[in-house]
């Protein structure tokens, strides 16, 4: 310890006072390790986001690939032909066996509204194409319809995101379709808690 004060008391042949080299190493430390700090944050944050943006990516792919699938389906296929079940009962089922990996998929997206619209539109996809009191009671037509509705509403939210875009506005025929889905699922919860 003596040596330290001896050092302290000896005079300095420079002009600048003996404590100013350590505190100007100790700034330049500090400095230092707050830019690496900095830069390393920045890194992990770019990985992070990269990471994300192909988990999306790589979503979309599974979506799109399903949904193509499916509108082929539609395209070559009534119910009851082609690879399509014979009994109308399980078409549902053969529907969410083909699109099952694209609603699981559809978690991966970071935002809510295109979680919600791509869901809405798998469920009609599903579940509304072929529900004949959907059809009637909002006048769509044909299951093709509704189906193609909720095809293209889904590729079109899709393409946005990709492009970094707003999702775009919903036709006519996926709201009502949409719109009547939502309203019975409501009336079975209702007429579930009655019982």
């Amino acid at each position: 310890m003596d040596w330290l004060i001896a050092a302290a008391q000896q005079t300095s042949t420079s002009t600048s006072p003996v404590w100013l080299a350590p505190l100007l190493g100790g700034v330049g430390a500090v400095l230092g390790g707050s830019l690496t700090s900095l830069v390393a944050w920045r890194v992990l944050s770019d990985t992070k986001k990269a990471r994300e943006r192909a988990e999306e990516k790589e979503a979309a792919a599974t979506i799109t690939a399903a949904l193509l699938e499916v509108r082929q389906i539609y395209r070559n296929t009534d119910v009851g032909s082609g690879p399509a079940p014979e009994d109308f009962e399980y078409w549902a089922d053969y529907l969410l066996s083909k699109l099952g990996k694209a609603e699981v998929a559809v978690m991966a997206f970071r935002s809510e509204a295109l979680r919600t619209r791509l869901t809405a539109s798998l469920d009609l996809l599903i579940w509304g194409a072929h529900d004949s009191r959907l059809l009637y009671e909002t006048r769509l037509g044909s299951s093709r319809a509704v189906a193609y509705a909720a095809h293209q509403d889904a590729m079109a939210c899709l393409g946005a995101k990709l492009r970094g875009e707003e999702l775009p506005s919903a036709t006519k025929v996926w709201i009502a379709a949409d719109g009547h889905m939502q309203w019975q699922a409501e009336e079975e919860r209702r007429a579930g808690e009655g019982e």
